[in-house]
């Protein structure tokens, strides 16, 4: 599993940094945080398969996250996509995207779902077997949702030389304890899947969480997670411009991060004001307070 940062810059583009936009690519998959102006453009400039775009998450409705989603759902058309997609926000994407396509006249060619959700809608927006997301509204000027991918807890590593001294014949039945069941074999003998496994491993998690300012909710949203995406819009120079527009600085997300007990932080959505110099320069310093910053710049990939 891995992050893809898209676009880094908040409001506007600058010549280094395109809009808001981050892939999770996961075996394969990929599930794309937020799509500003210009996303196409970044994505042929990744590592990331627009093909492989299994949904769309649009937290809220600010046009620096959302105006490039029409465009890029026209070209997966042009693509001859079939694969159905998935485009999850705040209610008033759907107009949105309708008024687009109704004006350019698009019929697609493959299923399009959007899920809208009510203001202040937290809960289960996409539960499949290996993996879920979950929506909480954040603190911004307007409504706005974070989310958090979690995989879900996968099973022990099989242990091969138990498997053997306990006389299970190889093939399937492997498999079956390896998913969760028990089996019976020909002499009676019940074999369940902890005489067999190791401990349960904990799925990756992956909170993201633009645009807001610091908040409980946030907290909770990314409490022990393996990656925290949150924008680090101002420096500690703009502390009221922070407050007054309900942004954070990277102080900010240092301290959600520290009191949600992340692994890592992964700092983008700049203020243009600032260059790569002086980010690097307020993320030595937000590292008072948590260590583990990632300074994000556009077309970074992180291994979770």
């Amino acid at each position: 599993m891995k992050i893809v940062l898209l676009g880094t810059s908040s409001a506007v583009p600058t010549l280094t940094r395109g809009l808001s936009s981050t892939a999770l690519v996961r075996e394969g998959d990929v599930f794309l945080f937020d799509c500003g102006e210009g996303t196409q453009l970044q994505l042929m400039r990744s590592s990331v398969k627009r093909s492989r775009i299994h949904s769309i998450f649009i937290g809220h409705l600010h046009g620096d996250h959302l105006y490039g989603i029409a465009g890029l759902i026209s070209t997966l058309h042009l693509d001859a996509r079939e694969a159905p997609l998935n485009v999850f926000g705040p209610e008033g994407l759907r107009a949105f995207l309708n008024a687009s396509f109704r004006t350019s006249d698009l019929q697609f060619t493959f299923k399009l779902t959007v899920r809208e959700f009510p203001r202040g809608y937290r809960g289960r927006v996409l539960d499949e077997e290996e993996y879920y997301v979950d929506a909480l509204p954040l603190d911004h000027s307007i409504f706005c949702l974070g989310w958090r991918f979690q995989e879900k807890d996968k099973p022990g590593i099989f242990n091969l030389e138990t498997a053997e001294k306990l006389r299970i014949p190889r093939g399937p039945l492997y498999g079956k304890l390896q998913h969760g069941e028990e089996i019976t074999l020909d002499d009676g003998r019940v074999i369940t899947p902890d005489m067999v496994l190791g401990e349960a491993r904990t799925g990756k998690s992956v909170a993201y969480c633009l645009d807001t300012q610091f908040s409980e909710r946030t907290i909770q949203l990314a409490d022990k997670c393996t990656a925290l995406i949150h924008e680090t819009t101002f420096g500690p120079d703009s502390i009221s411009l922070a407050r007054e527009r309900k942004h954070s600085t990277m102080e900010d997300a240092a301290r959600v991060a520290r009191e949600a007990g992340v692994e890592n932080l992964i700092a983008t959505h700049f203020s243009s004001r600032y260059d790569g110099r002086q980010v690097t320069q307020i993320a030595d310093e937000a590292r008072n307070v948590f260590e583990k910053i990632t300074v994000g710049r556009d077309l970074l990939e992180v291994e979770i």
